[in-house]
This record gives structure tokens, sequence and C-alpha cells, in this order.
């Protein structure tokens, strides 16, 4: 994602953030979506490789969760 984006407050709202998204792109959902997308494929490696090297006495067994409990968010 563009500079922009990497300074989007997690306190916001998830609107609040999808716009700024869009506005980063400047408009262009399917390039907002491919970037999100893009960034998810990237953090879903990072949280695979973290898995295999963090020692499970660490984290005191705690193990990552590849998905939200809660499911995908729609309108």
């Amino acid at each position: 994602m563009p500079a922009e984006t990497d300074l989007i407050d997690a306190g916001s709202n998830l609107d609040d953030r999808a716009r700024v998204i869009l506005d980063d792109h400047a408009g262009d959902a399917l390039a907002a979506l491919r970037t999100v997308i893009a960034d998810a494929e990237f953090l879903f490696d990072q949280l695979e490789t973290a898995l295999m090297l963090i020692s499970p006495g660490l984290v005191r067994g705690w193990k990552p969760k590849f998905q939200r409990e809660d499911g995908p968010r729609s309108r």
C-alpha cells in the first residue's frame, strides 16, 4: 500500500480505513483490493514462518490463528 496507508489509526473504524485505502488508489476499488489481498498474503506467509520458528515454550503453547473466528465481514 502507499505510504499514507501505513499511517491509518488502528483505532479508527473499518469504513474510515477503507476510505483511506480507496483514496490511496484514486478510488479504484479493484486496485485497492489487489493491494489488500497482496498484503494479506504477505502477512499470512510471515505468520506461517513465525509459527515454524517460535518455540512453544516462548509463547507458552499459544498458536496463531490463520482465520478470524467471526468470519468475513459483509454489508
